[in-house]
């Protein structure tokens, strides 16, 4: 829920694109979120297409069974699933432009970093 505070103030007060909300997916229950998703389209007034979107991942996320334990593949797994979004939602509602694609990028591969280092800690390499 943080992550959609800090992403709700970013996108309000500066120039930035970020979507911090889509950032470990699949640690939540699909109820939270949905509610995320539902949240996430009343602030955007765009309807039904954060709720989709969400559950689409999460259903591909559970039934690939994604190994998120090294970095390299918490990175590449978050950075897909933003880069997707991105593409996905500018194609339905805007157009895609360069100079917006490098700032997710940015943006989001700072975030990505900073949260597998505050979530590190808790990740457990043993079964």
């Amino acid at each position: 829920m943080i992550n959609l505070i800090i992403d709700i103030l970013i996108y309000n007060y500066t120039n930035c694109l970020s979507f911090f909300f889509l950032v470990d997916l699949n640690k939540r229950s699909i109820l939270i979120n949905i509610g995320i998703g539902l949240l996430v389209d009343y602030i955007l007034n765009i309807y039904f297409f954060n709720v989709i979107f969400i559950i689409i991942i999460y259903i591909i996320t559970k039934l690939l069974k994604f190994n998120i334990n090294n970095f390299f593949y918490y990175y590449l797994y978050n950075l897909f699933i933003i880069l997707l979004y991105y593409i996905i939602s500018n194609l339905l509602f805007n157009y895609i432009n360069i100079y917006n694609l490098l700032n997710v990028l940015l943006i989001n591969t700072i975030f990505i970093y900073i949260s597998y280092k505050k979530e590190g800690k808790y990740i457990s390499f043993f079964r």
